[in-house]
């Protein structure tokens, strides 16, 4: 994820948290006391912007990447929520980072919009290095939150909140799902093993649900392993392709592929397409149109899904209630989305 961004100001605008009794520490927002709910919000439950009138217009940027279908599908949480806030007089920009996840891009898409006047800014999180970003903004006066990764120093930088899936949990789950899955394929007189891609090794979000899988293999079925640490493929779906045909040739023993990030949908038509399916389980993540025809067709396993609208409505909807109410939504720093497993038994339930 290497990709340099290319935002210049102005940035570029696609159309269009519940009062408490605790007070958030000084280094957010400078001057600005902040109260929580007293408890947090269940997951999946949609907020509502509060009744309160702004005392001037409110602009709100969500900072997002657009290198796979799961972003589209955040995207449309987005579009909801940015009409709610435009009726409400306020204004939300999506700003498109490009299409790897850094903390340069990302940092800088966080410094053009605190430059700009933007009240909020709800952002991905590559790793630690976004922090010293984070300060900046706070230090502006602007509101800032993490949504679907976090950084080990966010909070303590100033950001109020992460809301996203809980990703070592999402991560020792894909790797309970591969010892079900490989349950005829492997034991622990005829060890398997797995084939890890991700799209970044320094995608804090990424690592956390690559160590989580590995630990859910040990603890459940430890004859499984991965082939390796595993291979990094960024944004190139044809990498991504092609490091599957390489683990199916090269690893006679191969009974799996976990991908860590984007287009999952990729490596299971790949296995499909080499007719082993039945030998090899691939296991993702999100409900897009392209996982779930590929879990329909029997190609992928399982995919985990982690609420993308959610976690671009719900996240823009706390930052608005944030800055003309001086609300937040949790007492707690980090609101979990659901996670919900769909397979070719339940998917068509689970991914409306």
């Amino acid at each position: 994820m290497k990709n340099a961004l290319r935002l210049v100001v102005p940035l570029i605008a696609v159309a269009g948290l519940l009062a408490g009794c605790s007070t958030v520490g000084s280094s957010v927002a400078p001057s600005t006391k902040m109260t929580h709910a007293a408890t947090a919000p269940a997951p999946g439950v949609r907020p509502t912007l509060t009744s309160d009138k702004p005392a001037k217009k409110i602009k709100i940027a969500i900072i997002a990447i657009e290198n796979n279908p799961f972003f589209a599908q955040v995207k449309t949480g987005y579009t909801a929520v940015a009409a709610k806030v435009k009726a409400a007089g306020g204004q939300v920009d999506w700003i498109n980072a490009g299409t790897n996840v850094t903390d340069d891009t990302v940092g800088n898409a966080i410094n053009a919009a605190t430059a700009q006047g933007y009240s909020a800014i709800a952002s991905l999180m590559p790793d630690n290095g976004i922090c010293n970003y984070i300060k900046k903004a706070t230090a502006a006066g602007v509101i800032v939150a993490a949504y679907n990764g976090d950084a080990t120093c966010a909070q303590k930088s100033g950001a109020v909140f992460f809301h996203g899936q809980d990703l070592y949990a999402a991560g020792v789950e894909a790797g309970t799902l591969m010892c079900k899955a490989t349950a005829s394929l492997a034991s622990q007189s005829k060890p398997g093993k797995v084939g890890v891609l991700t799209e970044s090794f320094t995608f804090q979000a990424l690592e956390e649900r690559r160590l989580g899988f590995v630990a859910g293999l040990k603890k459940n079925c430890p004859w499984v392993t991965p082939v390796s640490q595993g291979v990094q493929y960024g944004s190139a779906t044809d990498v991504l392709a092609s490091s599957t045909r390489n683990y199916m040739t090269s690893t006679p023993s191969l009974v799996g592929i976990y991908v860590t990030g984007g287009n999952p949908n990729i490596a299971a038509a790949t296995v499909g397409t080499a007719g082993k399916a039945s030998t090899v389980k691939v296991i993702g993540f999100d409900f897009t149109a392209e996982n779930v025809a590929q879990i329909k067709g029997g190609s992928m396993y399982a995919a985990i899904g982690q609420d993308p609208f959610g976690q671009s409505y719900d996240t823009v909807a706390w930052l608005y209630n944030a800055v003309v109410a001086h609300q937040l939504p949790s007492p707690k720093y980090f609101i979990p989305t659901q996670l919900v497993v769909g397979t070719k038994d339940n998917i068509d339930s689970v991914a409306k």
